[in-house]
């Protein structure tokens, strides 16, 4: 009986092979005709979609499932075909796709997923957009297509009714991106399914091997190179194996297993931060609401996280914290503890693990971390306190492991900063004027939390050596933390503070334990400085065989190699301006422990002993730095024996310590600068003075014991020593005086450069240099001595470094210019007589630029020291030597605040110079060129007949400050 059909219901009809086979595929060149004649016209194709739609239900009511396999061939070709006009048809894909899915025919729903990955590759948003409907019938096909791993299949065909529903999970993946209700409902449908089965296949240690393998494949070594083209064989080999098995009915477990892993990978693999951040967030609910292990989820995550491209890993880890700050702002509680506990778990696998996450913000996070244990700490809950410390070290090692795992250079500087940022914040929030608005008690805890953060990330990085360079915390962060040593003295107005004594003794106590760890642990290991590297390189030259000066002895198994080779770095005399630059941070901290002695009647003695411990290790790597700072404030903490009999205890504490402190430097700085001292240290005039002043100190109970607990032989100094005695017989009150260490400093040519006896004491901070000077000097120790090069020109330079060349005859290393120090002629006279100013030379008219680069390098010291007259050098006289209207827009300048802070000069000519000193008027008389001629000497600069070849001695020859300052 022939039926009439229309011309498309024929040409459909033709496709379909005869027989009742149950493997059946449509005939090939009909379904050629029948594709082109779909593609022709968009009516065509509506028409086409709609007969197979009808004709499949009407073959799976018959259960002929041969002809549902030629069904879905057929709509396969035709979205491959007409994939440009695939939303006129995608609905109606989806009802086939659902009527063949309902059969449950394992080898129909086999063909479905086939058809169903093809789909989901041609799709594209605007379906998704637009057309509701067609969302629901997808879904629909999709929810189907999982559940038959989740139902109990029979046993011969377990396994490929469970990579049919993997199979779909890893087409949709394809699908995620168009909209945030089918990404998340998608994400939803599919995640939990790919985690039960990773986790029934996959203990901890081999998630653990895989990471390790993503990890090694980062590398950019060559060898990791072809790890990498390997490895993606590798995954296309067994890719294809599945296949082949899948085909042949013959799966196994493993084949199950690594689908399921490269359909959660194809989850991850994307470059949309939305489906990162939503995967991420399901990946951790479902470890949850599931009850999973622990640290196996947290393993799974980190496996995830290696398949996120590099650049986008750190979203994963801000899905994390956002989730923890959103639960943090509504408060932490019983409610919601145990999630809580649970990503900040998840958080810290991620931060202490080996994945790098390139572009993320550690500053922020910090922060964020930072807020979450603040927040803890301070705010009202009603957690126990087992569970808020619980939360707070989770949070604490992750602040050291994302401060630890150094993603650039000033990574560890930027942390610490940000810690010590919020310990200020605590202090501050800690005083009131009416109200409290926080307990003692929570302030004391937190910043005691805080200060052990900063505690740990020196242990961690003290004992995980890394090979990967960073900049180092350096003096300059800790400034704003010195309002910890008193507390009370920072603020001005009648605020109190809520801490108790007690717990602000706690606080500083923690506090100088920290800073001595930092000194010991993060300090000493910096690299060595250009200073240690030119002095060994100059002695090397001139023949110096010294295995402490030799670079060599640093990099060998010497005990003391590490300790040498950290701690000359700062010990550079003017390292970061600690001498010529009055406002510093060893000032800095000086001035507070004076402010930390007058907090108190009775000072307590184990914070006194900490202090102590923190000042001799500051000596002990700052040198001289250290001592320069230092001298203003022993003569102010000293007691005034000739004016008062007597003393309070804070009083005599800070006597005590002045002189532990400044015995402990005479006895160092033999060690530091053995090739410039000798030992004159200890053979000086100054350390039998200060062994006196103890023993008159303890014969007279003004001294405090107990304060030096080192193993030096301080506290043996017997108080029968026999001391000085006046014309009656009397005692001497000893005392060490300003013209003491003048005379100690000039003594030896190497500290007459650098110790300025006459050095005023700071009053104040200046809070608006501090930061300039920090941020000048941030994470690094500069060699300022021969900061200069760095502006000179490339002849300028040469002439300077030639200059220095020439006065390596001297094993002493010293500056090419020892400066006056503005003492007495007769001082000066002394000294030179004795040989000590015989190292430098002023050398002929060939050397004027290093001459010129002398006065850069200079000029504030000479101020500081209290040269005469210095300041009359002004820019009017001036102007032709440092190049005319450079510096004519200050009229107030003179030559050395101006050529100290200058880096755009001209360098001097010969006859500018001669000029100069001849027209200035010096406090005296006007020194005609007529005048100066009178002493010519051929080869003399200044045309003067000079006896000897360095600066001071020609300055000690001159006959008064004037004519000093007229030469200069």
């Amino acid at each position: 009986m022939n039926i009439f059909h229309h011309k498309h219901q024929k040409l459909i009809l033709q496709c379909y092979p005869a027989g009742k086979s149950v493997d059946k595929k449509p005939n090939s060149s009909e379904l050629s005709y029948l594709l082109y004649y779909a593609s022709t016209r968009r009516v065509k194709l509506e028409k086409v979609i709609i007969f197979l739609r009808e004709k499949t239900h009407h073959d799976a009511a018959r259960n002929r499932s041969g002809n549902l396999q030629v069904t879905l061939a057929i709509v396969k070709e035709l979205i491959i075909k007409c994939s440009e006009n695939l939303n006129v048809f995608a609905r109606q894909v989806c009802k086939i796709l659902k009527i063949c899915l309902d059969t449950k025919d394992f080898a129909v729903c086999k063909t479905v997923v086939k058809t169903y990955g093809v789909l989901c590759d041609k799709l594209d948003g605007a379906l998704f957009s637009g057309d509701k409907e067609f969302i629901n019938d997808f879904t629909e096909v999709s929810q189907t297509l999982i559940s038959f791993g989740k139902e109990k299949q029979p046993l011969q065909n377990q396994y490929e009714w469970q990579m049919i529903s993997l199979l779909a999970i890893k087409d949709i993946s394809n699908c995620l991106g168009y909209t945030s209700n089918t990404l998340k409902r998608f994400i939803a449908l599919s995640v939990p399914y790919l985690v039960q089965i990773i986790m029934q296949n996959n203990n901890v240690s081999s998630l653990l091997q895989r990471v390790r393998m993503n990890i090694n494949v980062e590398s950019s070594d060559g060898s990791r190179k072809l790890s990498r083209v390997q490895s993606q064989k590798s995954q296309t080999q067994i890719n294809k194996q599945i296949d082949e098995d899948f085909d042949n009915d013959s799966l196994t477990i493993t084949d199950i297993n690594e689908e399921a892993m490269d359909a959660l990978r194809s989850f991850f693999n994307n470059n949309t931060t939305v489906q990162i951040s939503e995967v991420t967030r399901a990946v951790v609910q479902h470890v949850y609401s599931a009850h999973l292990d622990l640290n196996w989820g947290i393993v799974l995550l980190e496996l995830c996280v290696t398949w996120i491209p590099i650049q986008l890993r750190f979203v994963s880890l801000s899905t994390l914290l956002s989730t923890l700050n959103r639960m943090n702002v509504e408060g932490p509680s019983k409610s919601n503890y145990e999630l809580q506990l649970q990503y900040a778990r998840f958080l810290l696998g991620l931060l202490s693990s080996g994945v790098n996450m390139v572009g993320l913000s550690v500053s922020d996070v910090i922060q964020q971390l930072l807020n979450l244990q603040t927040d803890l700490i301070l705010k009202s809950n009603d957690l126990s306190k087992q569970e808020v410390d619980a939360l707070i070290t989770i949070y604490s090692d992750c602040i050291c492991n994302v401060s630890t795992h150094i993603y650039y250079f000033d990574q560890v500087p930027d942390s610490i900063q940000e810690i010590l940022v919020k310990i200020d914040f605590v202090l501050d929030s800690s005083f009131f004027d009416h109200i409290a608005t926080v307990s003692g008690e929570r302030a004391h805890d937190l910043i005691i939390q805080l200060l052990d953060n900063i505690s740990k990330i020196f242990r961690i990085l003290k004992n995980n050596t890394s090979s990967i360079s960073r900049n180092h915390v350096n003096l300059e962060h800790w400034d704003i933390s010195l309002g910890l040593l008193a507390p009370e003295s920072e603020f001005d107005d009648d605020r109190k503070t809520v801490l108790t004594t007690q717990q602000i003794n706690s606080i500083q106590a923690k506090y100088l334990k920290v800073v001595d760890e930092f000194l010991n642990n993060e300090l000493l290991v910096a690299p060595r400085s250009s200073y240690e590297v030119l002095r060994n390189q100059s002695l090397l030259e001139s023949g110096s065989t010294s295995p402490s000066t030799n670079p060599e002895f640093y990099s060998s198994n010497n005990s003391n190699s590490d300790l040498r080779a950290g701690d000359k770095n700062l010990m550079e005399p003017n390292a970061n301006q600690y001498i010529t630059q009055q406002q510093n941070f060893i000032s800095h901290l000086l001035m507070y422990s004076d402010k930390f002695f007058d907090s108190y009647d009775a000072p307590n003695t184990e914070l006194v002993l900490l202090l102590i411990t923190v000042l001799k290790d500051m000596v002990s790597i700052l040198g001289l730095n250290f001592v320069s700072n230092f001298i203003p404030f022993f003569h102010h903490w000293g007691l005034k024996l000739n004016k008062a009999s007597e003393f309070t205890q804070s009083q005599k504490y800070k006597d005590t310590i002045a002189h532990i402190i400044l015995y402990h430097i005479l006895k160092t700085l033999d060690q530091q600068y053995e090739e410039d001292l000798h030992g004159y240290c200890k053979n000086s005039k100054l350390f039998k003075t200060i062994v006196d002043a103890i023993a008159y100190r303890k014969q007279n109970r003004l001294w405090i014991y107990g304060l030096d607990v080192s193993s030096s032989d301080l506290e043996t100094i017997k108080s029968t020593r026999v001391l000085p005695k006046d014309a009656n017989g009397e005692n001497i009150k000893v005392r060490i005086k300003s013209e003491n260490i003048e005379e100690f400093a000039c003594g030896n040519n190497f500290l007459i450069v650098w110790l300025h006896p006459q050095k005023p004491l700071p009053t104040e901070i200046v809070k608006s240099h501090l930061g300039t000077h920090m941020s000048q000097f941030n994470n690094e120790s500069r060699n300022t001595n021969n900061a200069i090069l760095d502006d000179l020109d490339q002849q300028q330079q040469q002439s300077l470094q030639q200059s220095q060349s020439q006065h390596q005859e001297s094993e002493h290393f010293v500056p090419d210019f020892v400066n006056p120090t503005g003492f007495s002629s007769d001082a000066a006279s002394t000294n030179s007589e004795k040989g000590l100013y015989t190292s430098l030379g002023l050398g002929t008219a060939n050397d004027i630029r290093s001459i010129h680069s002398e006065i850069l390098q200079y000029s504030q010291h000479f101020q500081e020291r209290g040269l005469p007259h210095a300041n009359n050098y002004t820019t009017s006289s001036l102007s032709n030597i440092c190049g005319g209207s450079a510096i004519a827009e200050d009229a107030d300048s003179s030559i050395y605040t101006y050529t100290y802070n200058s880096k755009n000069f001209n360098s001097p000519r010969v006859a500018d110079l001669k000029s100069v000193m001849s027209v200035n008027k010096i406090g005296g008389p006007h020194f005609s060129s007529t005048q100066m001629d009178q002493t010519i000497s051929n080869n003399s600069i200044l045309n003067k007949n000079l006896l000897s070849h360095d600066v001071d001695s020609i300055l000690a020859g001159l006959e008064s400050d004037d004519e000093a300052a007229f030469v200069v």
